[in-house]
């Protein structure tokens, strides 16, 4: 059947839409969607039917409709302002308002064969299935469209790096939608987008953005233009799931972001319970479609769980593990709390579940982070070490646990042990940018501030949206004296990504400055967000504080200040480098509750350095291993070594 409207022509039987008698190019889904509207000619059809008629029933996001009625409108030479040929009725549907030649009938034909859904049972767990799946066509997809553009055959002989050299694959993977009733499985799909990303990593030239930064436009509702502008990606991977009972419904869509356009979309139907029949199916239907050498060892991984509970509950942990730093101090605790009470869970349902051992030894070892005195380092770091030595025991290329153990090392002033550690974290996986961030302050603690620069700002470069990055990229500024590069680090993370637990270094660097009022601001923003203590007194107090720095005569009145701190469990950071005491600084790198390795790159910044003439706070340099950590790398910059048992530092 023809439908005629003014210099259009679409042919339902031969599937095309011409122009002036030029047959246009339209995708399939599009030339679906423009052929019901005109089937229905002068009717608003709703969304459900939209989806019923081109999907085929399959579950579809808002963006995947809006993506389909603007390429039709742009085939059309039509446009949302303009409406002259689909109008869209807010809240309902879409309609066709042009002129249709009255000899145009419409008929129930299909356009495409009826969608059938796949209901198998799944071999091993329902999330490696989908991982692989989604990546076989996903990869499929991308190395397709290079195969067409280089009039290649898939058949050719061509590795993975000659197909992919040269090709601007940027690819994010968004948080998939959780469309469940009840809307209780928001993990699930967290955990499905992360498995799909974590095995894209594995492919060679495909450029991935983090889940860090990724999930940062988390229910924002932005449309795929607008997140491929934010990202800078030229493909975008979406989906959403849906549960009820024992049964999961996922889609997963791959949209190519240039043109706003799908290339890839599917459905899968699965059962959650006794799910063990297809995995060798799927295993032979990836070798058909694509040569395993294409995407290395990620396909052919094992599940890391065969314990669905288990599994359940490490998602809704690792899920709360990766919220610790979304909210104020308070909640950023009580997040990892509960993510270690069902991480603990998880690992007594499925001892060898070796990433929920890594999660838990993980979620451990930074609640000193959070200057809260019920975690000091020495109380939580027998259970991260137990957890992280149980999971390299289970896999010994868990990056994750590799870099608790150098976090650990460090900590304990072990210095060539947690460079190691955390070296082999980064190895195993390239794109771990906690790895690379806890390097990087590695580096920073012993002093080499070029090593310490160049690996914090890998991790920048893979989580550019995570403001702890850029503050330790100001910390290393500051140690290196560039003060006016470490302002404006600090700043960002502080003013622009709300990243308060920078404010101290911000406030040392004002000193420096001699202003003392921006140090007292940023010292009293720190306090009121951890709820320590607020109001005048507090402002006189750090006031105080800040012109003691540069006024010995105040000292008698901050070491009073400082001991009420210290007894009310204060931080106390501020006012110890105020005072330039040697004695009482050791005496808190000796005693703090907190994890004190990362804490030494303040000992470098300019303001510090006079600390390193006295004999007491050299002493502690030389007790803790940090001068033999010299001698067997590089000496700071400022520094040099003396003789085979000392050394000299210049102020």
């Amino acid at each position: 059947m023809l439908y005629r409207f003014d210099n259009f022509v679409l042919d339902a039987e031969n599937f095309e839409l011409r122009l002036d008698g030029i047959t246009q190019h339209v995708e399939p889904q599009v030339f679906d969607f423009l052929y019901f509207l005109l089937q229905h000619n002068g009717r608003v059809v709703t969304r459900d039917e939209i989806i019923e008629k081109v999907w085929h029933g399959r579950i579809v996001s808002d963006t995947t409709i809006s993506s389909c009625v603007k390429s039709a409108r742009k085939i059309l030479g039509d446009d949302g302002e303009l409406q002259k040929y689909i109008k869209t009725s807010r809240g309902r549907g879409f309609q066709f308002v042009g002129t249709i030649n009255s000899d145009a009938k419409p008929d129930n034909q299909k356009p495409h064969a009826d969608y059938q859904k796949v209901t198998s049972h799944i071999n091993k767990s329902t999330v490696t299935y989908l991982v692989i799946t989604g990546l076989v066509f996903i990869i499929g997809l991308l190395l397709y469209n290079q195969y067409t553009i280089t009039g290649g055959g898939i058949n050719d002989s061509t590795s993975q790096e000659t197909i992919l050299s040269g090709a601007p694959y940027t690819i994010a993977v968004m948080p998939f939608v959780d469309l469940s009733a009840d809307g209780t499985q928001e993990y699930f799909g967290d955990g499905i987008s992360e498995e799909v990303l974590n095995v894209l990593t594995a492919v060679n030239g495909l450029e991935v953005t983090s889940r860090t930064t990724a999930f940062s436009l988390k229910g924002q509702n932005l449309s795929v233009p607008e997140i491929s502008e934010r990202l800078n990606v030229n493909y975008i991977v979406e989906g959403s799931i849906r549960s009820s009972g024992d049964r999961i419904r996922i889609t997963a869509q791959l949209i190519d972001a240039n043109s706003d356009s799908h290339l890839w979309s599917e459905n899968y139907d699965r059962e959650l319970v006794d799910i063990f029949a297809i995995q060798d199916d799927i295993s032979q239907q990836i070798a058909d479609s694509l040569k395993v050498e294409l995407i290395g060892n990620s396909l052919g991984r094992e599940a890391p769980t065969t314990n669905m509970e288990a599994y359940a509950l490490y998602l809704q942990g690792h899920q709360l593990f990766l919220n610790r730093g979304t909210d104020d101090i308070a909640k950023n605790i009580e997040n990892l709390e509960n993510a270690i009470d069902l991480l603990e869970q998880s690992v007594s349902l499925d001892p060898i579940f070796a990433e929920a051992w890594a999660d838990l030894a993980t979620s451990n070892i930074i609640l000193p982070s959070y200057f809260d005195e019920d975690y000091s380092f020495e109380k939580v770091a027998p259970r991260a070490t137990e957890a992280a030595n149980r999971a390299i025991s289970l896999d010994p290329n868990l990056s994750q646990a590799w870099a608790v153990k150098g976090f650990i090392h460090l900590n304990r002033f072990q210095f060539q042990d947690a460079q190691s550690s955390i070296l082999r974290a980064t190895e195993l996986n390239p794109n771990n940018e906690t790895a690379w961030l806890w390097l990087g302050l590695h580096f920073a603690a012993v002093g080499n501030q070029d090593k310490a620069m160049e690996a914090v700002e890998k991790a920048i470069k893979i989580s550019p949206s995570v403001a702890i990055n850029h503050s330790a990229s100001g910390i290393i500024s500051h140690a290196r004296g560039e003060i006016e590069k470490a302002v404006g680090k600090m700043d960002k993370a502080i003013i622009e990504m709300g990243f308060d637990a920078g404010r101290p270094d911000r406030a040392l660097v004002a000193v420096w400055n001699n202003n003392i009022d921006r140090a007292r601001e940023e010292m009293l923003g720190f306090f009121k967000s951890y709820n320590q203590t607020s109001g005048t007194e507090l402002a006189n107090k750090l006031e105080i504080y800040a012109k003691a720095y540069s006024d010995p005569a105040l000292h008698d009145q901050v070491n009073i200040l400082l001991k009420k701190d210290i007894a009310n469990g204060f931080d106390t950071t501020f006012g110890l480098f105020m005072l330039q005491d040697g004695a009482k600084i050791v005496h808190n790198y000796e005693t703090t509750t907190a994890n004190k390795g990362f804490n030494l790159a303040r000992i470098y910044y300019p303001l510090a350095r006079p600390l390193f003439k006295q004999n007491i706070f050299k002493n502690f340099i030389i007790k803790i291993g940090l001068l033999t950590y010299w001698q067997n790398n590089e000496f700071p910059y400022f520094c040099k070594a003396i003789g085979e048992s000392d050394f000299e530092c210049e102020t």
